[in-house]
């Protein structure tokens, strides 16, 4: 994990940094200049965020002051968005977010253009929930923390 990495929960002055960071990572922005983890995907309009910060549960990823991750739990503990930045992937971020939300639940797209993350949420003792694809496009999958038994 990079050093000095601060989790914490976001507030409505976050928005326009939240709002900032997601679209440089999901439409584009790292595109041309070849950004790790750049994709063009998706758009996530600024008002929505102000409800994930006031109404839901959203926690960032900081190093030196920037947002390096960023991930929402609804209030029924359904985890709808994990993003990190393709330039600091791979260093435990992503797992630390999945981590301090503690979802029951993920619903996660099959089709994003940086892969399918299904493999991350199976290494974190996720399971797909057994339903067939959701959404318009059938593109979204429902996973659910697994049953272990104790030892």
């Amino acid at each position: 994990m990079p050093p000095n990495i601060i989790y914490r929960h976001a507030t409505e002055q976050d928005v326009p940094a939240i709002t900032a960071f997601v679209d440089y990572w999901l439409t584009g922005g790292g595109l041309p200049d070849k950004t790790p983890g750049a994709v063009h995907d998706a758009f996530v309009p600024p008002g929505r965020h102000l409800k994930f910060v006031t109404k839901y549960n959203t926690i960032l990823a900081l190093h030196e002051s920037f947002i390096v991750g960023w991930a929402v739990t609804t209030n029924k503990h359904v985890l709808i968005h994990l993003l990190v930045a393709g330039n600091y992937r791979h260093r435990g971020i992503g797992s630390q977010l999945l981590k301090s939300l503690a979802p029951e639940t993920i619903r996660s797209k099959t089709d994003q253009s940086s892969g399918d993350p299904a493999q991350f949420y199976l290494d974190h003792d996720f399971e797909p929930a057994g339903i067939p694809l959701q959404g318009k496009r059938k593109n979204i999958q429902i996973f659910s923390k697994m049953d272990r038994p104790e030892i």
